[in-house]
């Protein structure tokens, strides 16, 4: 037996806990959200990554324009400042290479007017929620014929806590990140969130089908053991999926641009969660649920 699910309402507290810790660091030190969502203009110049300070603070005293600089790994500077036309444009980029601050050329100017950020929030907010609820449904009719055992409707629910368990974790996360390296949540971070949602309910699909299957087996078993040898089974396979996939991410950490880095990070720090809930977040909750109708 997988000693790991001796106390699996142990393990449903910790996730609890693991919840309520990053929506209070979500609350508290709060997200930078990118123009995606917000509206404004972003500009990269070629620039030393240790003179951001003094771009940021140049704008706002000399130029009067409210505006935040981050370095990156690739000897630029990303400058985000509200919608900018081309004069605006234009007059900051004459006063970068006017104090030497820029080195280069402009690599890159974008612009999102704040009623399309709007829109793109909102739109960001549907697809989650929009996934959430057809998981629930996929899982209730996939595991339909344990019924008799489990409510079909519980497997959907321990399923998308996992996945909840999963967001809140990988979102928090990247507050941090913020705080530390102005690190900004756009379309791109919504896009690993979606697949990191689909790389965890798949390994806890995985979990569920080996529960049904030893139940099937084993109809004497209660289901904490007939619970611990599913997760037995299936943990070598989740274990391997997860390296292989890890070993990719992080090459793509080690040797792909700026522009990805953090999309890849995302998705590196959401396998690792998605594989840990879908062992000690997903089943422990099934648990839960299933003895609470007895």
């Amino acid at each position: 037996m997988a000693p790991m699910m001796n106390k699996p309402l142990a393990w449903m507290w910790i996730s609890v806990l693991t919840i309520v810790a990053c929506i209070a660091i979500i609350i508290f030190i709060k997200p930078i959200w990118g123009i995606d969502f917000l509206g404004g203009s972003l500009i990269e110049i070629e620039g030393s990554p240790e003179d951001a300070q003094k771009v940021q603070e140049g704008l706002s005293q000399t130029l009067n324009i409210s505006a935040t600089a981050t370095g990156t790994r690739d000897n630029s500077i990303i400058i985000r400042t509200p919608v900018l036309d081309d004069a605006g444009r234009k007059s900051i980029i004459d006063y970068l290479k006017k104090e030497s601050l820029m080195k280069g050329e402009e690599r890159s100017f974008e612009s999102i007017g704040p009623t399309i950020g709007k829109e793109l929030r909102e739109k960001s907010l549907y697809a989650v929620v929009i996934v959430l609820v057809l998981l629930i449904i996929y899982l209730a009719y996939t595991f339909r014929s344990m019924g008799g055992f489990i409510s079909p409707w519980k497997f959907g629910l321990a399923a998308i806590y996992a996945l909840i368990h999963d967001l809140f974790l990988v979102t928090a996360f990247f507050v941090v990140f913020g705080k530390l390296y102005g690190t900004a949540m756009d379309t791109l971070f919504v896009t690993a969130q979606l697949a990191i949602f689909g790389y965890s309910v798949n390994d806890t699909i995985v979990i569920f089908d080996r529960l049904r299957s030893e139940h099937i087996a084993n109809r004497g078993k209660s289901l904490l053991e007939t619970l611990n040898i599913a997760i037995k089974l299936s943990l070598g396979r989740s274990l391997n999926i997860s390296f292989c996939i890890l070993l990719t991410l992080i090459a793509l950490l080690v040797f792909g641009g700026s522009s990805i880095f953090w999309f890849i990070m995302a998705l590196t720090i959401g396998t690792i969660t998605g594989t840990y809930s879908s062992l000690f977040v997903a089943p422990p909750l099934l648990y839960f649920l299933a003895k609470r109708r007895s």
